[in-house]
């Protein structure tokens, strides 16, 4: 093999690398020359459209305003253990999952829960089972376990809707809490 326009042969890597191959050089020139600008180039800055939200991102504020909602209400007292501690650090334990919609907001299936049972403990079915029954009795325990079969389709104006009842009761709770409440461990 022989690199062009050269006569001597590749064979050992010491003659590629110090093998010379004659090679044209030829100017650049642009057919147009390059403008002139100053330093700064102001640009104009497009206005931002006004995004439109979305039903997951109603259905994530709507999450977290209720969240706040039953924390308050149940003043962080875990509703499967003794534990208590301030509603901030305190979850929303829900007695059918959280996938089925028909009963996801619903007040009497959602209850203040530690972290540990909550998370750790798979909600402690069992022992929420009994105190809900407990506390609204067993024909409620049997609606929500029926309710989680039946389909829904909820559209913005509805979240929009819950999320303003929601607000309004977590300033009052906020607001009470203001006057002086219980300390928490």
């Amino acid at each position: 093999m022989v690199l062009k326009n050269s006569k001597v042969p590749l064979g050992t890597w010491k003659e590629t690398v110090y093998t010379k191959v004659s090679m044209k050089r030829t100017a650049l020139k642009r057919k147009t020359p390059l403008a002139r600008t100053s330093f700064v180039v102001k640009k104009s800055v497009p206005k931002k459209k006004s995004k439109v939200k979305s039903q997951a991102k109603y259905k994530k504020e709507l999450d977290a305003v209720f969240s706040r909602f039953i924390r308050y209400r149940d003043d962080g007292q875990c509703f499967t253990c003794p534990n208590k501690q301030h509603p901030k650090k305190m979850q929303n334990g829900h007695f059918v999952p959280r996938q089925y919609l028909t009963v996801r907001w619903d007040e009497r299936n959602c209850n203040c829960q530690c972290y540990a049972c909550n998370m750790l403990y798979g909600g402690q079915g069992a022992t929420y089972a009994i105190r809900l029954a407990q506390k609204y009795g067993q024909d409620t325990v049997d609606y929500l376990e029926s309710q989680r079969w039946v389909s829904v389709k909820l559209d913005i104006p509805w979240y929009i809707e819950q999320i303003a009842i929601y607000t309004k009761l977590v300033e009052k709770y906020d607001n009470r809490g203001n006057e002086g409440s219980e300390e928490y461990p």
